[in-house]
């Protein structure tokens, strides 16, 4: 199972495991959306989006800008 060290705590993201991954978010911007047909096979929609892992621990996201060969950016939850 593939995990990023979060670096605000002792927790980590998953970017595997169970389908559907429930702490995995998909990103795609209004631009990218309107320029799909309007139908279109949901594997195709998957790949083309962005991802958004969420910590175990302290809900901290790891964001994919440049796909899954980067590593993430993370961003810090505030209270």
């Amino acid at each position: 199972m593939a995990k990023y060290s979060c670096p605000f705590c002792p927790g980590f993201a998953h970017t595997s495991g169970g389908i559907p991954n429930h702490l995995e978010w998909l990103l795609i911007s209004a631009v990218e959306h309107d320029a799909f047909p309007e139908t279109i096979q949901s594997s195709n929609l998957y790949r083309e989006s962005g991802k958004l892992y969420k910590c175990v621990s302290c809900a901290a996201i790891a964001v994919f800008w440049g796909g899954m060969k980067d590593d993430p950016i993370w961003y810090q939850p505030h209270d």
